[in-house]
């Protein structure tokens, strides 16, 4: 059975934004995101921050708090640690916005600084240059965003070997205009850091699963999608304290 620890938990949503050792997770709905700056996201300097669209500096925020729930977010070597992000419309909002600097002139007045932000997965470069991170990194795009494929496969990468630890989740900034009234989805990010069972990055949220049927298990129970997983790592946490205090 393939089994990995989970050891971080990061979001933003409607409800609010933050790490899953500090505030209990609550799934966001239709409302705006609230508004993160630099100093909120990393103690470091980061140059690009302002600059980034909306969907990407949406994505870097909640890496950020992952890494930062489970311990990995200060680095001074690189490390070998992959990010697969699932999104439904990803960048799409600012690929419209980017053609409408296009098409005047004939292309005269594209806009350099959008236009570097047209690909779905440019975050995750942003990520790594960030926080060090130098295992392989994609995007999937999913009908519905529930996040599990994109979770299953980093498993399936920590279980062949690729790399130890991975970064898996979700990052859509809602529907664009231009497809207003054709789909649903609620903006927000959650991303969750899972590593092998050899390497010691501290406390487990517990064990993540999959059996032979292809579900995905969470200390033994069948999640549904992220969000799902998000609820049970905050009532884990919750019965973990509660076993200390007993103690």
């Amino acid at each position: 059975m393939l089994r990995v620890e989970l050891i971080g938990v990061g979001w933003i949503n409607a409800a609010g934004a933050g790490c899953g050792r500090q505030v209990p997770f609550l799934a966001g709905g239709d409302g705006p995101l609230p508004k993160l700056s630099r100093k909120d996201v990393s103690s470091r300097p980061f140059p690009r921050f302002g600059r980034m669209d909306a969907y990407s500096r949406l994505g870097v925020s909640a890496i950020s708090f992952a890494l930062k729930d489970a311990g990995l977010d200060e680095w001074s070597n690189p490390r070998d640690i992959a990010v697969i992000a699932s999104t439904v419309y990803g960048c799409l909002s600012l690929d419209n916005d980017y053609y409408d600097t296009v098409i005047p002139e004939g292309g005269r007045l594209a806009s350099p600084n959008l236009f570097a932000y047209t690909l779905a997965n440019t975050y995750l470069g942003e990520a790594a240059v960030h926080f060090g991170l130098t295992g392989p990194g994609f995007v999937l795009c999913e009908p519905t965003l529930s996040g599990l494929q994109g979770l299953r496969m980093a498993m399936s990468g920590i279980a062949g070997g690729e790399y130890a630890t991975a970064v898996a989740g979700v990052c859509d900034v809602g529907i664009p205009p231009s497809l207003a009234g054709t789909g649903s989805g609620a903006p927000g990010a959650l991303f969750f850091v899972i590593q092998d069972g050899i390497s010691d990055r501290g406390p487990s949220y517990g064990a993540l699963t999959q059996n032979g049927e292809g579900a995905t298990l969470f200390n033994g129970v069948q999640v549904e999608d992220l969000n799902n997983l998000a609820s049970m790592c905050t009532a884990s946490m919750r019965d973990q304290k509660g076993g200390n205090r007993d103690k």
